[in-house]
């Protein structure tokens, strides 16, 4: 007697964390309470203080940190970037380009601070 295949589990929806309006990150989460309890947390809080977007950080420590569900483009953005993780990672894909990944090959533009490649 065959048995019927165990239906998988649909993923988790995506979700966007903005900062001043500007999305930041994709995450997957259960529900909307959890994904709103990410932008809470004391380490993502301080890795977006670190971070620089055009030599300013990323976060100020004050603005509100907002969460939606991801528009269509971003949750196939979210699936096509994110990478395998350890299980139990949560997987962040970030929807910026930050100054740590800003290409630094090429020549420098001669006469601008900082330094433009």
């Amino acid at each position: 007697m065959m048995m019927p295949a165990k239906a998988e589990a649909p993923p988790l929806p995506v979700f966007v964390l903005e900062i001043d309006g500007q999305p930041i990150l994709a995450f997957r989460a259960a529900t909307f309470r959890q994904a709103r309890e990410l932008g809470k947390e004391d380490w993502l809080q301080e890795d977006l203080k670190r971070m620089m977007i055009g030599y300013r950080p990323l976060w100020d420590g004050k603005s509100p940190i907002r969460v939606r569900r991801a528009g269509p483009a971003e949750e196939v953005y979210y699936v096509d970037a994110k990478t395998e993780n350890a299980p139990g990672d949560l997987p962040l894909v970030y929807l910026i380009q930050r100054d740590d990944e800003m290409d630094t090959t090429g020549p420098v533009t001669r006469g601008s601070f900082p330094p433009r490649r």
